[in-house]
């Protein structure tokens, strides 16, 4: 094969696409979902919201991310993007050179990894983004709880962090499953690709930053639910009380002054 250039860019579109009955009998995986397209092309779905084109033109991107329109759940109004330059050189090795990837040829399973590796990617560059707005909504939380303070009506806040750490979570660890692609079982002679791959995005390293980002919101959540919980039982007890000296009074009043 003669030497080759192909452009791989990865989208992510939506939090999930739905996948389902897309499937078709020339597709080159299932997991991720993969189909060829020209005599180098190649479209690789991931059910986490991120697709990868190599080797497509512009066009043809867009005509495929408007098929997808109606599969994709809760679409990102900003979507997050990563693109590498591919070099088909037949007597390379399979490396990194440059930030370009260098393959010895155009196989699928090449191919497929560096799509998973660009989806990851992104798909940790949207979480990294999101972990970053928590952080940002957190911080006054912090700031008050070290004031010996509570803020006034961080209920609805607190909830929204929790459920926000704990919807990245979900998705962070539907993630790390690819830290060995399906592909290697079958190609186990790629391995050392696929590292190369996830140490040139830091694939580990990142996932493992905002898994412990995620555990400083959830220990922050947890605290605060614990003391809000205090604040409306002592509240509770202060209404109780009320409620009691009340009731003494009317009896008081009812027996000396009717």
């Amino acid at each position: 094969m003669p030497e080759l250039t192909l452009q791989a860019r990865a989208l992510q579109l939506a939090e999930r696409i739905d996948l389902k009955g897309l499937e078709r009998e020339d597709q080159l995986s299932s997991n991720p979902l993969a189909f060829g397209l020209g005599p180098h092309g190649m479209v690789v779905l991931f059910r986490f919201g991120a697709v990868v084109f190599i080797g497509l033109n512009p066009l043809q991107e867009e005509e495929i991310i408007a098929s997808l329109k109606g599969r994709l759940i809760e679409p990102l109004p900003v979507r997050e993007e990563e693109s590498v330059t591919i070099l088909v050189k037949p007597e390379a090795d399979d490396s990194i050179v440059a930030g370009n990837v260098e393959l010895k040829n155009t196989a699928p399973e090449r191919l497929l990894l560096i799509a998973e590796a660009l989806a990851v990617s992104v798909a940790l560059a949207h979480d990294e983004q999101r972990i970053g707005q928590a952080f940002d909504r957190i911080e006054p939380v912090a700031s008050s709880l070290k004031r010996r303070k509570l803020l006034r009506g961080s209920r609805g806040d607190l909830l929204e962090q929790i459920g926000e750490a704990l919807h990245i979570q979900q998705r962070l660890a539907g993630r790390l499953e690819v830290d060995r692609p399906d592909v290697l079982w079958d190609h186990p002679e790629l391995e050392r690709l696929w590292v190369k791959l996830a140490d040139e995005y830091d694939l580990a390293l990142r996932a493992r930053a905002i898994g412990q980002k995620l555990e400083v919101i959830r220990e922050t959540a947890d605290t605060m639910a614990d003391l809000l919980s205090t604040r409306t039982s002592h509240r509770l007890e202060w209404y109780i009380i009320l409620l009691i000296l009340v009731e003494i009074l009317l009896g008081l009043y009812d027996r000396f002054f009717s």
